[in-house]
């Protein structure tokens, strides 16, 4: 399964009657199927739970470190619901301000688990020309209420004092820009 971006029942059912000389019954297979899967992808529930864990960690080892995670909780008997989570390294944010380039790329991407989402970054250019990681969020959806908080951690992150140059293919951060920037000019 780590090889193969498809694997079926019935390969699985083949190369255990090729490889081993057994033979398996097709729930027998969808099970292993399923628990490969388990171990490869690792069990997101589980994962989503260490969260406020692992932001704890990190700011327990720097407290320079930058850790927001935004949970809803529309209702105290249920169970915590995720809504976004954005992370800057101290060290990232310092190499970035005192030897790269003013320049700032952001993206985003698919997360493609079964909770989705996407995964927002922010990287800078280093004088060697190569990326430089700034930052990295994780929401629920790519709107421009996202872009909008994303963006805005980053630039308390690396300061507003500096000119920057951003570069991104969506309009909607271009639009984003403008409303953090003329906000800016209101304080």
């Amino acid at each position: 399964m780590q090889t193969s971006e498809k694997v079926r029942i019935q390969d699985i059912i083949l190369d255990m009657r090729i490889n081993y000389a057994l033979n398996i019954t097709a729930s027998i297979a969808w099970k292993a199927k399923k628990i490969a899967a388990a171990i490869i992808e690792g069990e997101a529930d589980n994962q989503y739970t260490k969260l406020g864990r692992y932001a704890a960690e990190l700011r327990r080892v720097c407290r320079n470190n930058t850790i927001k995670i935004n949970i809803d909780r529309p209702n105290p008997v249920l169970p915590p619901r995720f809504g976004s989570f954005y992370f800057s390294f101290d060290g990232c944010k310092r190499g970035f301000i005192y030897g790269c380039r003013p320049f700032v790329g952001v993206d985003g991407c698919h997360l493609k688990t079964k909770y989705g989402g996407q995964l927002l970054i922010a990287v800078g250019r280093d004088p060697n020309d190569q990326y430089f990681p700034l930052a990295f969020g994780v929401v629920e959806t790519e709107t421009k209420e996202s872009w909008r908080w994303f963006l805005q951690l980053l630039m308390e992150d690396i300061g507003q004092d500096k000119r920057f140059v951003f570069i991104s293919d969506q309009r909607k951060v271009c639009d984003i820009f403008s409303y953090l920037f003329f906000m800016l000019f209101l304080l």
